[in-house]
């Protein structure tokens, strides 16, 4: 257990390393020749724009994804505590949302019909869903995109799932103990709520007995477990923000006008 918690401190570190040296290099990818092809809005974990979210947006570019893609900032930009902050600021993380939101259905206005999908990562995972459930009704992104989300395994994502054409997939991986299980019963989740996290278990699903409008939105969750064979060495919890694995894993759903796009390998939909 001591082994297992120094290297989740390590971890830590490294994600406040990652942000304390990083730029914002969206630029390139918000030209008008991309935004007239969608938006994909990245949202970082806690540490805030870092190797792990560029790896994302590095993974989707090799797959021919040709639409705008803005690392989206939230959260205090302060390395160490301010990473527990985001982590544990519930209605900061409802305002971030709301930025989002907005960001959102600014560029629908300009760029009516274009693909629109939120991707993501740790405490970002939660801040996309907030997002969605900020749209106004007649806003809608074309899907959600969760890798080892810090939201409780117990949201209620009727609400998300409602402004979302093609639903959600939620990448989650039992070996993210450290983080989205010890972490998320001590600090919490970006929801507020202590336990595990979807990220790490996935999320619940709506008994026989809940309301059909809620069935039927949980129609369109989907998720994907990451195996330990899938990896290749990697954190459990930055593996799935790996450039080759949102290549091969993560792209589809984002190029695919419909979903699902491909199996999902924990057979959980």
């Amino acid at each position: 257990m001591k082994y297992l918690i120094d290297r989740r401190m390590g971890l830590w570190l490294v994600l406040a390393a990652a942000v304390a040296g990083g730029c914002n290099a969206t630029g390139p990818y918000m030209d008008e020749e991309r935004l007239d092809k969608g938006l994909v809005i990245i949202l970082p974990g806690i540490e805030g724009e870092s190797q792990f979210n560029r790896n994302i947006r590095r993974g989707l570019l090799s797959a021919g994804v040709d639409r705008a893609m803005p690392i989206h900032h939230w959260g205090r930009p302060v390395p160490g505590v301010g990473m527990l902050l985001n982590q544990m600021d519930v209605i900061g993380n409802r305002i971030a949302a709301r930025g989002v939101a907005d960001r959102i259905m600014k560029y629908q206005d300009d760029y009516p019909g274009r693909p629109v999908h939120i991707i993501g990562h740790s405490g970002g995972g939660g801040v996309a869903v907030f997002a969605a459930e900020a749209l106004r009704d007649e806003h809608k992104v074309d899907g959600l995109v969760l890798l080892s989300a810090s939201v409780s395994s117990a949201y209620d994502l009727t609400k998300a799932l409602n402004r979302s054409r093609n639903g959600l997939i939620n990448f989650y991986s039992e070996a993210d103990v450290g983080l989205l299980v010890i972490g998320t019963i001590l600090a919490g989740n970006v929801d507020g709520t202590h336990g595990p996290a979807a990220g790490a278990i996935g999320f619940d699903r709506p008994p026989p007995s809940a309301p059909a409008d809620k069935r039927a939105a949980y129609g369109k969750l989907y998720e994907f477990q990451v195996t330990a064979g899938m990896l290749g060495g990697a954190d459990a919890h930055t593996a799935a923000t790996g450039a080759g694995f949102v290549r091969r894993r993560v792209a589809p759903w984002v190029r695919s006008s419909y979903w699902p796009a491909g199996a999902v390998s924990s057979g959980r939909r």
